[in-house]
């Protein structure tokens, strides 16, 4: 379990740094891949909650380091969508890439919505018509991008036989 942990809090660091560096860019601009928060889905569907929130509490705190200047925003955000996400996971039996890919997309909505929310909340800014349609851009082009990156991750991290 340690050892996974390690791995998994690696991985998320790597496709932070990817996500903070190469696709944050003018090319991309407004819109930012959350590649961290397509891994976060993933770890929902893991069998180990309690490491995925202790995972993706840390992995939201570097991220509104380095994005949001906000600390506390993504580090609250990330484990409690994930708990809604693993809770929904665990009690149905729609356990299928499709339905994680449609998850990353109304999970980011969801996220997107609830960060401007705060952010207004906290800074008075407003939340424009052109933000909620860029929010919705972004969320549909973070979900085109994790089909492949959820099936890697399945590939990779998927239940492997016990030994022994």
């Amino acid at each position: 379990m340690i050892k996974d942990f390690f791995i998994y809090l690696g991985l998320g660091l790597v496709l932070l740094v990817l996500q903070a560096t190469w696709l944050y860019g003018e090319w991309i601009n407004p819109f930012r891949l959350d590649l961290v928060f397509i891994f976060i889905v993933f770890i929902a569907t893991q069998d180990q909650l309690g490491m995925g929130l202790i995972l993706s509490a840390l992995l939201g705190l570097w991220v509104d380091i380095l994005s949001w200047g906000i600390l506390g925003l993504s580090m609250t955000l990330y484990p409690l969508l994930l708990w809604i996400y693993h809770s929904v996971w665990v009690r149905t039996n729609i356990q299928s890439l499709l339905f994680k890919v449609f998850s990353v997309l109304i999970l980011q909505v969801l996220y997107c919505f609830l960060t401007y929310f705060f952010l207004n909340l906290s800074f008075g800014q407003d939340f424009t018509r052109e933000q909620s349609f860029l929010s919705i851009l972004q969320s549909v082009i973070t979900m085109l991008v994790s089909l492949p990156l959820l099936y890697l991750f399945q590939v990779f991290f998927g239940k492997r036989p016990a030994m022994g």
